[in-house]
């Protein structure tokens, strides 16, 4: 494998450490997302709460969870005084500080998935080059093989600049697609708890 790597020839170096990357980016992200997920019976369970006009119940079972979406209640019961507007604005601005925190070096991913196999058609090229000059600097009838290996050893950069940018766009694509799904739960949520609340107000 070390052989392989070092015929790839000096733009392997620059794959290399964007495989690094890319592993340490899912590893770090994969963490980051771990009980991001909506829990239904938590949400119900606060729900009935505001029912009944119990918000400081409501507010000590949200705040036991780290979830963005308990995130979110909690800020909606903590601000049910407010207007409106104002508690939407404010549930809005938290939401977006939440999908910043959740989206970091996410944009890493897409960056390599997009350039990795840019520099290993780029080191493919430059090896091709260097094949052919070899071949045309020979007098006498060319070997084949000669061309062929040197044509193989060149094309080692494009499989590893694949290898590097498809994980790479794939788990973008997954952490992406995770983020939708987060904020569409906030602002459901969010929206919901805000009903409830204006729907009880005259209970206050």
């Amino acid at each position: 494998m070390s052989d392989l790597f070092y015929k790839g020839g000096p733009l392997m170096y620059p794959l290399l450490l964007g495989s690094v990357l890319v592993i340490a980016v899912i590893i770090e992200r994969g963490f980051s997302f771990i009980g991001t997920g909506v829990k239904r019976g938590l949400v119900e369970t606060i729900k009935q709460h505001i029912t009944r006009v119990d918000f400081e119940k409501a507010i000590e079972i949200a705040g036991r969870e780290k979830g963005p979406v308990a995130v979110i209640i909690r800020e909606a019961i903590l601000k049910r005084n407010s207007p409106k507007d104002a508690i939407e604005n404010e549930l809005s601005i938290r939401g977006d500080q939440i999908l910043q925190r959740l989206s970091k070096n996410l944009h890493l991913l897409e960056l390599i998935g997009k350039i990795a196999p840019m520099i290993g058609l780029s080191g493919t090229v430059l090896g091709m080059v260097d094949a052919f000059k070899q071949v045309a600097s020979v007098k006498n009838p060319v070997d084949p093989s000669l061309l062929a290996n040197g044509i193989w050893e060149a094309l080692i950069t494009t499989v590893a600049g694949l290898f590097v940018g498809i994980p790479a766009l794939i788990f973008h694509h997954l952490y992406a697609n995770k983020l939708k799904s987060i904020a569409f739960s906030m602002k459901h949520y969010g929206e919901e708890i805000i009903s409830i609340i204006r729907c009880n107000r005259d209970r206050i």
